[in-house]
């Protein structure tokens, strides 16, 4: 199993590029400025939430669905910030798999 990654809201693009060399990277961020208003309910609702890079799509939905996602929704799918939006429980179970930077 590939070991997730922590990284901290400052360091979107080592996230990405950690994901690009092959590993898993939970990318944490704080939204206290507010979301777009068609984000998703959970999204709304709490203040963090993350993104999880993966280049490999099985391994990231894989993944996605073992923390709890119940709707697999993967953005950039194909390019280099290939991703998941995790927050709420899933957020909180990928945060506690990793390894901090």
């Amino acid at each position: 199993m590939t070991t997730m990654k922590l990284f901290g809201m400052r360091n979107l693009n080592h996230a990405i590029e950690y994901a690009r060399s092959g590993g898993q990277a939970l990318h944490v961020m704080d939204h206290s400025g507010g979301v777009y208003r068609d984000a998703p309910e959970c999204f709304r609702r709490t203040k963090m939430f993350a993104h999880l890079f993966d280049q490999d799509l099985a391994r990231l939905t894989r993944t996605a669905r073992r923390l709890g996602v119940r709707i697999v929704k993967v953005s950039r799918e194909g390019q280099p910030g290939q991703h998941v939006d995790l927050c709420g429980r899933p957020m909180r179970r990928a945060i506690s798999e990793c390894e901090a930077e």
